[in-house]
């Protein structure tokens, strides 16, 4: 089990823009510390600002992880901070059904990732004439909040 810690700082969304508010963050440049206010500094392996795509995200945090997968490994990815930190948008689970891919978040990307992985080895050893490996995907969504756990798996 590692673990590794990784901020992302959303961008503002349009009521916040409306009421001008104002982005309180500061991404160290070639650094992964976040600077709150003026004088509180916090390191992470990993920071993402702003503008980071969610694709950078994806492919810096949980492309091994599902490719481990693939080598019998369990993964797990655990999205924390307080209401309306961005935990939804990062994830990739929120209402719109239909985000451009640039928006998709962590598990629509992991998903597609997962079972084009699992298309492309049964295609691989079928291409080569061995039996084609066998798979089983299970997955489990919960939504922890104000001390309630919520099971989201459907």
């Amino acid at each position: 089990f590692t673990e590794v810690p990784v901020l992302m700082i959303r961008p503002q969304m349009a009521k916040e823009k409306i009421e001008g508010c104002h982005v309180c963050t500061l991404v160290t440049p070639g650094e992964p510390q976040v600077l709150l206010g003026k004088d509180k500094a916090f390191t992470y392996d990993f920071v993402f600002d702003i503008d980071s795509e969610q694709q950078h995200i994806y492919q810096t945090c949980v492309y091994k992880l599902i490719e481990g997968c693939f080598e019998g490994y369990n993964a797990t990815v655990f999205a924390y901070g307080q209401t309306g930190s961005g935990k939804t948008y990062t994830m990739g689970t929120g209402f719109d059904v239909n985000p451009s891919l640039q928006e998709q978040g962590i598990i629509p990307r992991a998903v597609h990732h997962l079972f084009e992985g699992i298309q492309s080895r049964r295609d691989r050893a079928q291409e080569i004439g061995i039996q084609a490996p066998e798979f089983k995907v299970s997955a489990q969504f919960l939504e922890v909040g104000h001390t309630k756990k919520f099971d989201l798996t459907f």
